[in-house]
C-alpha cells in the first residue's frame, strides 16, 4: 500500500492505486466510492509517484470546475494520460483545435455529413437476401462505433476518404484506450501508432491531390498548413485531423451505443429523445476528472480546506456523483428539463464551464439523429441485461463489458 503524502495529514488517506500505475489497483469507482463513505468529500490516495486529492461536495465540485487552468491544468492531465499510448509529436505545432469545428453555423454544416453517415449505416444493417420477417442482429456498441468512426471521417478527411481503411488505422490510435483499459499502460510499448501515423499521413496525401474530389472541412485544414514543404503539409494537416477525431468521435461511439442500447430496451421512452440521450450519457458516463496543480494555493472543498502543492492532482470521478442523485441507477429520462437536470452541477454529462465539451451540440445531433433514423427504420428489441461497464475504466462513456446484442426489424 502506498504511503501517505504528509502535506495532506488533515485529510483522510484512502490509499489505493490507480490502474496506470499497478496491475494489481482496485477498479476506481468501487474504491473511490468506497473512500468516501469512509472519509467524506475530500480524501486522498497516493499512486505512483502522483498524490490525488479528490472532491465531491458541492461547493468543492463548483470551485473544481470554476479553477482557472493556469492554476490547475485539465488539459497537462489530460496530455499526460495520452502521452501513456500515443506519439508526443502527435500533439507538437498542431494548428487546428476542437473549438474551432463547433460554432452554430459549422455544426449546421457537417448535418448532412453525419445523415449521410446514418444513411449508410442504415444500408449495413438492411440484409436484401434475409427473409422479411427475421429481424437482424447486430452488437450495438460495433455498430455504434462504426457509426461514429464513419461520421467522423466523412465529417473531417471528406466522403471520398478510404473508410475501412482509417477505420483500422483511428483505431490503432484512439487515445481514449489509455482511459477504457488503464492498466494495460502499465508495462506498455509499441510501435504501432507511428506504423499507424505515417499510413494517414500517406493517405491524407493523396487525398489532397485527388482529382474531382469535393471541398470538405480537409481542405479548411490545408489552408493552415500553406507555409510549409509538401510532406511537413500533409504531416500537420493528417495529425490535425487524426486529432480532432479522437477528440470529437472516441466517446460518441460509446455513448450512441448506450443510447441505441436504451431505445431498445424502453420503446415506450422514445417521445424525447434528447432526453433518452442525455441519460445515456449520464448512466454511461466514468470519467475520472483530474487537474494538474500548477502553483501552490488553498482549495476551498467546501467541508475544509486543502492546501494544494504543485506536482499534486486534484480529482473527481463523474459515475460516482451522477448515480448518487434519486433513483440513480434507474433509466428516467423525465428526470430532465430541457437539458438540464435538478442540482446540476454534481452531474458531469459534457462538463462545466471552461471545460465544457466543445462538440455538445454535435454530438447530441449525431446521437439524435442515429435513434430517430433506426428507431423510425426498424423496431428494435434486446434481451440484454443493463450493461456493465468495463472493468477499471476512468475516462467519458463506458464501453461494456459483455456484447449488447439488439435485433433490428424492419418496419413496413
Amino acid at each position: 500500500m502506498p504511503a501517505p503524502d504528509p502535506r495532506l495529514a488533515a485529510v483522510g488517506f484512502a490509499g489505493f492505486a490507480l490502474p496506470w500505475d499497478a496491475l494489481n489497483a482496485p477498479d476506481p469507482v468501487t474504491a473511490i466510492t468506497a473512500a468516501r463513505t469512509r472519509f467524506g468529500d475530500t480524501f486522498s490516495t497516493v499512486s505512483g509517484s502522483t498524490t490525488y486529492v479528490f472532491v465531491f461536495a458541492k461547493t468543492a465540485l463548483e470551485n473544481f470546475y470554476d479553477l482557472p487552468e493556469k492554476v490547475a491544468s485539465k488539459g497537462l492531465a489530460d496530455y499526460r494520460m495520452l502521452l501513456r499510448k500515443l506519439p508526443a509529436e502527435l500533439f507538437e505545432g498542431r494548428r487546428t483545435f476542437a473549438h474551432d469545428l463547433f460554432g452554430a453555423s459549422d455544426v449546421t454544416s457537417y448535418l448532412p455529413n453525419v445523415d449521410h453517415a446514418i444513411e449508410a449505416a442504415i444500408q449495413e444493417i438492411v440484409d436484401p437476401s434475409a427473409e422479411e420477417t427475421q429481424p437482424i442482429r447486430s452488437d450495438a456498441f460495433d455498430f455504434a462505433r462504426r457509426l461514429g468512426h464513419r461520421i467522423g471521417i466523412t465529417s473531417w478527411f471528406g466522403r471520398e476518404a478510404p473508410l475501412d481503411d482509417l477505420i483500422a488505422l483511428l483505431d490503432i490510435l484512439d487515445g481514449a484506450e489509455v482511459f477504457v483499459h488503464p492498466s494495460n499502460m502499465v508495462a506498455r510499448h509499441s510501435d504501432a501508432e507511428t506504423v499507424a501515423l505515417a499510413a494517414t499521413v500517406r493517405i491524407v496525401a493523396d487525398l489532397l491531390t485527388m482529382p474531382g474530389r469535393q471541398p470538405s472541412f480537409l481542405d479548411t485544414v490545408a489552408g493552415r498548413w500553406n507555409d510549409v514543404a509538401p510532406h511537413e503539409r500533409a504531416q500537420g494537416i493528417a495529425y490535425d485531423l487524426i486529432l480532432l477525431h479522437i477528440a470529437t468521435m472516441t466517446n460518441l461511439f460509446a455513448a450512441i451505443g448506450w443510447a441505441l442500447t436504451l431505445a431498445a430496451q424502453h420503446p415506450a421512452d422514445l417521445t424525447d429523445i434528447d432526453h433518452l440521450a442525455f441519460e445515456a450519457i449520464r448512466l454511461g458516463q466514468r470519467s475520472l476528472i483530474s487537474r494538474e496543480i500548477l502553483r501552490p494555493f488553498t482549495f476551498d472543498a467546501g467541508e475544509t480546506h486543502v492546501a494544494l502543492e504543485a506536482g499534486m492532482v486534484l480529482a473527481t470521478m463523474a459515475p460516482v456523483t451522477n448515480r448518487a442523485i434519486a433513483h440513480g441507477n434507474e433509466f428516467v429520462p423525465s428526470r430532465w428539463s430541457d437539458r438540464r437536470l435538478y442540482n446540476a452541477v454534481d452531474i458531469a454529462t459534457f462538463g462545466h464551464g471552461a471545460h465544457r465539451c466543445p462538440a455538445q451540440r454535435f454530438s447530441m445531433q449525431a446521437i439524435t439523429r442515429t435513434v430517430l433514423a433506426i428507431t423510425t427504420a426498424f423496431e428494435l428489441s434486446t434481451s440484454a441485461d443493463p450493461i456493465v461497464p468495463v472493468a477499471l475504466q476512468v475516462g467519458g462513456i463506458a464501453r461494456p463489458e459483455n456484447p449488447v446484442i439488439i435485433d433490428y426489424k424492419q418496419r413496413d
